[in-house]
């Protein structure tokens, strides 16, 4: 998997997380466990990214 591909999953990733949060289908401590997991899968140190 390349580098834009594999920013691309991650970014649906967290798309899909963000709307569960906003249905009210996560707690904020469940969205921020996903966040780090997702964020350690795919070896994203930060929020901002710089390509």
């Amino acid at each position: 998997m390349d580098k834009k591909d594999k920013l691309l999953r991650y970014s649906i990733q967290v798309s899909y997380l963000g709307i569960l949060l906003r249905e009210g289908l996560l707690t904020d401590e469940e969205y921020e466990k996903c966040m780090s997991s997702l964020k350690s899968d795919y070896g994203i140190v930060s929020d901002i990214l710089v390509d």
